[in-house]
């Protein structure tokens, strides 16, 4: 998660040297590079209703969910079983660190989807809109294995890495989006399984064993210096750490203030 393209995006890829930011655009290189179309097989008519229903998945279902998070930011923590020092390579106590994240993502998140336009609708329009959006997808597949058909083309791939972020949350997860899916939308939890099935073989290793940021060189093995010697090198480690999450979070606050400021002056003009 500290680890973000030029573009400030996740997911990016480097290959052969160069940067691809954007999963779209990460799509289209590879099936270029590798003449490996997903889509080769749609005729006309189907690719255009395939590209019309990635982007109903990636420019508003999305920030359904996106909302939801920055609504219930603890949600995510605990429905994702997410371990931040792990995900952000920090020894600073799950405690502080769940903490400051809570802060830093509902602030951030709230003005991102006030922004995009979903932020400004009320929880139950916003609910209305997402159970919509799923029931669209849920009457395209039907009973087809996959979106076209036996084989899945690129509206699976974005269908299953915005379906799965419902159907793997936490159970004990508050989240009627996810529930409404199970309850009413059974295909689509059916199509996230082959999918999962499918593409991910080893998604227990996956989620489990993989090395982080395998493409960075890891630094190297400190000397020993001794229980007290490492012992303050790990305080003084956690003090930086918190220091400069401390000084985003007033950074954050001061840039909102700004705008709140900026707007009143408009507003008064």
């Amino acid at each position: 998660m500290r680890f973000r393209s030029k573009k400030g995006q996740l997911p990016f890829i480097e290959l052969n040297g160069e940067e691809i930011a954007d999963s779209a655009i990460i799509i289209k290189e590879l099936s270029s590079r590798y003449e490996k179309d997903l889509d080769a097989a749609l005729t006309l008519e189907q690719r255009n209703v395939s590209y019309a229903m990635i982007s109903m998945l990636e420019n508003h279902l999305i920030w359904i969910i996106f909302w939801w998070r920055t609504k219930y930011p603890d949600s995510i923590i605990k429905g994702y079983k997410v371990n931040l020092q792990h995900a952000l390579g920090l020894r600073i106590p799950n405690s502080i660190l769940n903490f400051f994240f809570k802060m830093a993502f509902a602030r951030k998140g709230s003005k991102k989807v006030k922004a995009h336009g979903i932020g400004v609708h009320t929880p139950q329009e916003i609910e209305e809109f997402g159970k919509h959006d799923l029931k669209v997808l849920s009457d395209m597949l039907a009973y087809k294995p996959f979106f076209f058909g036996d084989e899945p083309t690129t509206l699976d791939v974005v269908a299953f890495a915005v379906l799965s972020q419902l159907h793997f949350l936490a159970k004990e997860c508050n989240y009627p989006l996810r529930d409404f899916m199970t309850e009413k939308c059974p295909n689509l939890v059916g199509h996230v399984s082959r999918m999962k099935e499918r593409c991910f073989p080893d998604w227990d290793e996956i989620c489990t064993k993989l090395d982080l940021n395998a493409h960075l060189p890891k630094p190297e093995p400190e000397a020993k210096e001794g229980k007290e010697g490492d012992a303050e090198k790990s305080v003084e480690q956690d003090n930086n750490d918190t220091e400069k999450i401390e000084k985003e979070l007033e950074k954050d606050k001061s840039d909102e203030k700004e705008t709140e400021e900026n707007k009143e002056k408009e507003e008064a003009k």
